[in-house]
Parts: structure tokens; C-alpha cells; sequence
């Protein structure tokens, strides 16, 4: 009788499982805040010319980090608190869904930032697509340093991912710009490719 009980509960819960990883049919239900990125180091953080204002990064990476609640750490466990406390880390700071190649079924567009620990920071966007159930990554854009082509708004409309840049020849000190850069790009041939001439716009910085 035990082991009927048992094999019973050991079926439903196989069952629940099941149901739940079938209704995962849409990105929107992926928590990219608890996530594997693709990531590699050398290529990624420690280059020494941070882009103008962006590149698409290729290959893909092998390597990858996890985040955990949103953030990434890049500490060892035995760093004393002012170590950790200065570590580099990257924080997933916004998703958006859309579809970009008008398949019916919506891609994501994840934007990480990636912070040196200390006033240096830079922003990647990570676009996912769903294949049979599972997220793939299809491209990854690293952009400038905040004032200096660093990403802001990011829409997908029409399906144009379109996104906003800090207009460099517009900083104010090293941190903002009083202006945009707007670039559209549209997915062709397995590939990003930037559709339609810029735009520049003002941004109001003193607002807040």
C-alpha cells in the first residue's frame, strides 16, 4: 500500500511538472532575473575601448555567469567586505518583449548593465528567442559608457528593435548627454541589421 502511495504521488508530481513546463510556451514566463548569461570576460569587461556608441558582439560567447535576484557578482567567496564591497558586478535592469520577425511569437530583449564597481559602467542588450520551449539567444549588443553612447530607451515596434543612445557630442561631464541617438534595427538573415536613417533628439536631463 506504501509503495502504491508513493508511486502515485511520485506520478503526480511527474504530472504537474509536466503540465507546467508545457504552459512555458512564452518568454514572458522565463524569470531573467534568476538567469545564465552567455559571457566571456576577456572579450566583454575587459576590453579597453568601450564602444561609441554600440556593437554586436560575435561570436557568441561560451562561457556564461548567473544571476541571482537581478545582480551578478564577480567576487571570490573568501573577499574580505570592502573587496566584495568594490567588486564588479552586473545588474539586469529592464525586459521587454516583442516580435521581431513576425513569426507570431514574441522575442525578449534583456538589458544588463555592467559596472566596473566603481563610477565606470557600460550596458549590453541580450535578445532571446523561444525555440522549441527553451530561450536562444540570437544576438548581444554592447553599447558606449553612459554620457558617452550608453543605452537608454529600448522599444520593439513595427518589428524594429529601436533603440535610444547617449549622444556623445552632447555630454554633460562624463555621467549624461542632453541627447539621443536613435537607431532602428530590423532581424534579417539571422542578423541585426541597422534599417533607416539616425535620428537625434534632445534629452531633458534636468527634469528630476
Amino acid at each position: 500500500m506504501g509503495n502504491r502511495l508513493w508511486c502515485s504521488a511520485t506520478l503526480l508530481s511527474l504530472m504537474v511538472l509536466t503540465v507546467s513546463v508545457a504552459e512555458t510556451t512564452r518568454l514572458r514566463d522565463i524569470d531573467f532575473k534568476n538567469f545564465s548569461f552567455p559571457w566571456d570576460d576577456d572579450e566583454m569587461a575587459e576590453s579597453t575601448a568601450v564602444p561609441p556608441l554600440y556593437r554586436w558582439i560575435s561570436p557568441l560567447p561560451k562561457s556564461s555567469i548567473r544571476a541571482l535576484k537581478g545582480l551578478h557578482h564577480f567576487y571570490e567567496p573568501d573577499q574580505d567586505p570592502l573587496q566584495r564591497e568594490r567588486a564588479r558586478y552586473i545588474s539586469i535592469d529592464s525586459v521587454i518583449f516583442g516580435d521581431l520577425d513576425k513569426d507570431g511569437i514574441e522575442e525578449a530583449a534583456v538589458h544588463l548593465n555592467y559596472s566596473t564597481g566603481g563610477t565606470a559602467n557600460w550596458d549590453f542588450l541580450y535578445i532571446y528567442k523561444l525555440v522549441h520551449g527553451q530561450p536562444r539567444l540570437v544576438g548581444i549588443l554592447e553599447s558606449g559608457s553612459r554620457g558617452y553612447g550608453g543605452l537608454g530607451r529600448i522599444s520593439i515596434q513595427d518589428d524594429l528593435l529601436i533603440l535610444d543612445f547617449a549622444d556623445g557630442e552632447r555630454r554633460v561631464g562624463d555621467c549624461c548627454s542632453e541627447g539621443y541617438i536613435r537607431v532602428r534595427y530590423r532581424w534579417r538573415k539571422g542578423a541585426f541589421v541597422e534599417e533607416g536613417p539616425r535620428e537625434r533628439g534632445d534629452l531633458n536631463i534636468h527634469e528630476h
